[in-house]
């Protein structure tokens, strides 16, 4: 069967896609949640309340996600019943290898226009501290949980919700999945270090759409960005 499937669109009112669930990824972790939970137990420490944060966070994102657009999601992924297993796993490979060369480019090129000096963002730093205290709950936090909802709000949610070109769209979902990541760097690093290090995110970013655009369906993108997340971390256990 052929891979390539209709993207639907949804009767979702613009902004909710492109600027609420972005805006309440981007900042509500960090400047809502966080707060609340050091407040409220002021003796726990930065990583673990860190790993709750992320964990209620995930929590409301699911629950807002597919109360509000539930049918919608569930009707797109039911459709890959529609492929054939040869289908399936052609589009998982191609898919996967799509992310790695985009990730690998993007490596490269922050590394050179760094000359070299190629740091951590402190979203992957603080994510690299958590990991020691708490590896198999950031594990599947950053492998599968994480994977599932930026693939539903940064590529379904966004090129579901409103009929514009697919530049303007991939360049939105782009910018708003590397803002997502190296948001955490600003107004820690110097203004030029934080361009750098968003080349690589809007570069993963550009691939997932492009995943997205020509598979039709995001059940590839899930398993692809699980599949590059699962190699990050087991190269971080392998190196401990």
């Amino acid at each position: 069967m052929k891979a390539e499937m209709v993207m639907k669109k949804e009767n979702n009112k613009w902004y909710i896609g492109w600027i609420i669930f972005p805006a309440w990824y981007l900042i509500g972790k960090k400047y809502i949640i966080l707060p609340v939970i050091q407040s409220v137990f002021e003796a726990m420490s930065y990583s673990d309340a860190y790993l709750i944060t992320n964990y209620l966070w995930n929590l409301i994102a699911i629950v807002i996600l597919f109360s509000l657009y539930g049918t919608g999601i569930l009707r797109d992924i039911k459709q890959i019943r529609q492929y054939d297993i040869k289908s399936i796993a052609s589009g998982y490979i191609k898919s996967f290898a799509v992310i790695v060369l985009f990730t690998i480019l993007g490596g490269i090129m922050q590394f050179v226009l760094s000359s070299g000096n190629n740091e951590q963002s402190i979203n992957e730093i603080t994510l690299r501290m958590t990991m020691k205290e708490h590896y198999w709950a950031i594990m599947i936090l950053s492998a599968f949980i994480g994977p599932i909802l930026e693939e539903l709000i940064f590529r379904w949610f966004i090129f579901s919700s409103i009929n514009k070109s697919l530049i303007i769209k991939v360049i939105v979902s782009s910018v708003l999945f590397g803002l997502m990541h190296f948001i955490p760097s600003i107004g820690a690093i110097s203004l030029n270090e934080l361009c750098l290090q968003s080349i690589q995110y809007v570069l993963a970013g550009i691939a997932f759409c492009l995943v997205y655009i020509k598979r039709g369906n995001v059940v590839f993108g899930i398993a692809a960005h699980m599949s590059i997340n699962l190699m990050h971390n087991l190269m971080y256990l392998v190196n401990q």
